[in-house]
């Protein structure tokens, strides 16, 4: 996501709706986490600029994953994706709350929108204690004339990922983007979904934490490159793009969180 830096650029950005842009060189290797915290490696911010962004959007059309104008959970279906957003977290944390539960559709952006985007992604919840998240899946059908499910998508000619985002007034300042490959899904088939060890288990995916986060909208654009897993699953080099299962916002366990989302695309 982008960072904004100077109080001058604060009272620009509160003016217009938006804040300024962030990029992420590569970090490394995240911490050591648990299997369902959302902790993770942060990413170096660029310079800050007063900025809608792109308004023509992507130069490859089907470069964009979602620009959220359609409110039904399914994603755009543009270079072979057919996903959709879900919403949900653990089983296990007794009074915890997220809304929406399941499929997630898109809302109104409060104020009239946002740089003449008038819809987003927004998910608020609390009370989880293992794991949280909204994430968006690439692709969803039978393979091999087996049982329907997620089905791996082919990114590899792509850079990385640019998106807006911001929190709201009461949400912890903590939120990890994640990519699921074929190593850390257990629908690849490589990972052990039962496994007790770290040096096969599942959801170790490559990620980066969104630092910082504020109330203003801050348009982000992270390379592949900067994500690393937080070590407590089967370890991998690098994430597999040309096998993408999920892209993931995962919030922090024991925190309240109000999270916005919008115009993600590849680069």
């Amino acid at each position: 996501m982008k960072i904004r830096d100077a109080l001058i650029l604060t009272a620009l950005f509160a003016a217009s709706g938006c804040s300024s842009t962030a990029d992420y060189s590569p970090p490394g290797t995240g911490g050591e986490g648990g299997a369902g915290g959302a902790g993770g490696a942060a990413g170096a911010a660029g310079a800050a600029v007063p900025s809608c962004g792109d308004s023509g959007g992507p130069v490859d059309p089907t470069a964009l994953i979602d620009d959220m104008e359609a409110t039904p959970p399914a994603i755009l279906m543009e270079g072979g994706r057919n996903g959709a957003w879900w919403a949900g977290g653990d089983a296990v944390s007794p009074g915890a709350s997220i809304v929406p539960n399941g499929d997630a559709p898109a809302e109104v952006i409060p104020g009239g929108g946002r740089c003449g985007s008038l819809h987003a992604m927004h998910v608020t919840g609390h009370g989880f204690t293992s794991w949280v998240q909204m994430s968006v899946s690439m692709r969803y059908g039978s393979a091999d004339g087996g049982a329907p499910g997620l089905l791996p998508y082919d990114a590899h000619f792509r850079t990385g990922l640019t998106f807006w985002a911001r929190i709201g007034d009461t949400s912890a300042a903590q939120v990890r983007l994640a990519v699921s490959d074929k190593f850390s899904r257990p629908e690849g088939g490589i990972c052990d979904v039962t496994a007790s060890t770290s040096a096969t288990a599942c959801y170790d995916n490559f990620g980066v934490d969104l630092t910082p986060i504020s109330k203003a909208w801050t348009q982000y654009r992270i390379p592949f490159a900067g994500l690393g897993q937080r070590n407590f699953g089967l370890k991998e080099p690098s994430v597999d793009t040309s096998s993408i299962y999920t892209i993931e916002f995962d919030f922090y366990p024991n925190e309240i969180f109000d999270f916005w989302l919008d115009d993600i695309s590849f680069y």
